[in-house]
């Protein structure tokens, strides 16, 4: 299984969330983390990874055996420029 660490950004976002949702996402990040099969894509142009769960995406960059969860929210205003 690769560790987790989430940015300081993320943890909050993820703290003003429900908590329905917000379990919502750390179990997929986790089941991720253990090689499960999710919705999981590369962005273009990078060489970061977003994580689908509902309505909410999440931005990961994969290092080695450390994933760092760097933006977590809804699907429309997730994408930065």
């Amino acid at each position: 299984m690769k560790r987790v660490e989430y940015t300081k950004a993320a943890i909050k976002v993820l703290d003003r969330m429900q908590p329905k949702r917000r379990n919502a996402i750390r179990l997929k990040i986790d089941a991720f983390a253990r090689g499960e099969r999710v919705d999981v894509k590369a962005l273009k142009g990078s060489q970061l990874l977003r994580i689908r769960v509902g309505d909410d995406c999440v931005i990961l960059d994969e290092q080695t055996m450390v994933f760092i969860v760097i933006e977590v929210g809804p699907r429309g205003g997730i994408y930065k420029e």
